[in-house]
């Protein structure tokens, strides 16, 4: 009996055992998804040693992990619960450097049961640009809804202009540091001024600055404000042996530590000059560098100058026009010498007005083949081709040909109207110059008479006579019995 009493108790036992570890036996069973990736910074650099979190849906860190060397941080096991195989998941870095902790995060994303999905977080604020953002506005110190139009300042220099529109607010991109900033504002030929506030501008970081102006009084004389600044970059790039460099594409580029990117870009004209206006930046200062690329014997040659430095087209107290001056280590051009009769032809080469006249000789004239145009009010256009042999002179001559003739109109009577084209050109016989090649209509005309419709077409250098007689119409007029009497005399004058 005691026997039996153990064997019931060992049983019970055995299943009260069994029935505790059933959860834990589905647990184990459960789905899982992964997800790995690395931790970045904003130029796309792997962050070691950052501290990476993983957040459900309702934001509850469910783990954390430390990223390698490399930047890369990987979360196994992670319970997948929705009905469809799936849930939502965020991803939280922090990255500690001097003293300070840059973090950034990712929106949601899925993670999938017995899946690894792949997905990195980039510290966009790291590393720190260093500059920040100043913005504000001018209003009325009495209604800070009434905008007012104004010229902004900075002590460094700075300006920006905003209107009166509600909303217009001014804005500067500027090296983390402190600064004054002030506002002015003209008014009946009087100057009306904020106080100087002083900011605090932080890296990658933006600061609000009101500045409030009274109207009160009579405020002070008037201050002219600033112009809006302009910068331009030009230049010339000479050959070895300083003829021009002409077809050159130049490219201004701003200067990131070793990297160029290119911002503008133009092409050198006949006499090597080049030229970029309106170059903005959003910061007090820049460096740039303008480099030449130029197909030299079928490769791209390539020359960068020396760095400048271009300021805030609005700024006071600094340079706005930069002169760049380059040279190339070969030559490859000869000249072009153009002469017309008559000389005065506008020159266009390769498509574009070269902005000189003939006679002209071309020094720095790329090698090769160029598409001339040669035109001139009054004459034809002479199109040709030309080729510039290295370091000599093609010459081109021409006769251009004129591209008008003229007209005379022989009328009868002698005091009819012309009209050509539907305007009056002249009464009576009438000798048309100069008139440009092509198709025209004309009409005779006179009271009493019968008007004379036709056209006639302009030959260059030609002289077209245009004999009309116009006939009276019949009736007992003067005009008609004029008519009559003219011819009659006419007539008999012809048999004498």
């Amino acid at each position: 009996m005691l026997k039996m009493a153990r064997k019931s108790f060992a049983l019970i036992f055995i299943l009260s055992l069994l029935i505790s570890l059933a959860p834990v036996s589905l647990a184990d069973d459960a789905s899982y998804g992964a997800v790995t990736g690395k931790v970045l910074d904003k130029n796309g650099s792997p962050l070691g040693n950052a501290t990476v979190d993983i957040r459900d849906w309702s934001g509850l860190v469910i783990g954390s992990a430390l990223s390698a060397p490399d930047g890369t941080y990987t979360f196994d096991r992670i319970p997948i619960t929705g009905f469809d195989g799936r849930n939502t998941f965020s991803l939280m870095a922090r990255y500690n450097v001097s003293d300070k902790t840059y973090s950034d995060k990712t929106i949601f994303f899925w993670i999938y049961k017995n899946q690894v999905v792949q997905h990195d977080v980039v510290i966009y604020y790291y590393p720190p640009s260093g500059h920040g953002w100043l913005t504000g506005k001018a209003v009325s110190v009495n209604n800070f809804n009434q905008y007012l139009s104004a010229t902004i300042y900075l002590n460094n220099g700075m300006y920006y202009f905003v209107t009166s529109e509600p909303g217009d607010h001014f804005q500067f991109y500027l090296p983390e540091g402190d600064y004054q900033v002030w506002a002015e504002h003209n008014e009946n030929g009087r100057t009306y001024s904020s106080g100087k506030s002083d900011v605090h501008v932080s890296s990658d970081d933006t600061k609000t600055a009101v500045l409030t102006i009274s109207l009160a009084g009579n405020g002070t004389d008037y201050h002219v404000p600033p112009a809006t600044g302009v910068n331009v970059v030009h230049g010339s790039i000479k050959q070895k042996n300083n003829a021009p460099l002409y077809g050159a594409q130049i490219e201004l580029c701003r200067l990131t530590g070793s990297s160029l990117d290119p911002v503008m870009a133009t092409t050198s004209n006949v006499d090597g000059y080049f030229e970029f206006k309106n170059v903005t930046i959003s910061s007090p200062m820049e460096s740039f560098v303008a480099r030449v690329v130029y197909d030299y014997n079928g490769s791209d040659y390539t020359r960068v100058s020396d760095a400048f430095t271009i300021y805030y087209n609005n700024m006071l107290n600094v340079p706005h026009d930069y002169a760049v001056s380059m040279s190339v280590d070969f030559v490859d051009s000869g000249s072009l010498q153009i002469v017309t009769d008559p000389p005065g032809a506008h020159i266009w080469v390769d498509g574009a007005d070269s902005g000189r006249a003939t006679p002209f000789n071309f020094t720095g004239m790329k090698v090769g083949d160029h598409a001339c145009s040669l035109l001139m009010d009054g004459y034809l256009p002479e199109n040709l081709s030309v080729n510039v042999p290295s370091e000599g002179t093609a010459h081109v001559t021409k006769q251009l040909k004129p591209s008008t003739g003229d007209v005379y109109f022989y009328v009868k009577p002698s005091d009819a109207s012309i009209y050509v084209n539907g305007e009056l050109a002249g009464n009576g016989s009438t000798n048309l110059t100069k008139l440009q090649y092509g198709k025209y209509s004309y009409t005779i005309s006179r009271e009493g008479y019968r008007s004379v419709s036709g056209s006639f077409e302009v030959l260059p250098g030609e002289h077209l006579p245009i004999p009309v007689e116009l006939v009276a119409v019949p009736g007992l007029s003067l005009t008609y019995l004029g008519y009559l009497l003219d011819s009659m005399l006419s007539a008999l004058g012809n048999i004498l």
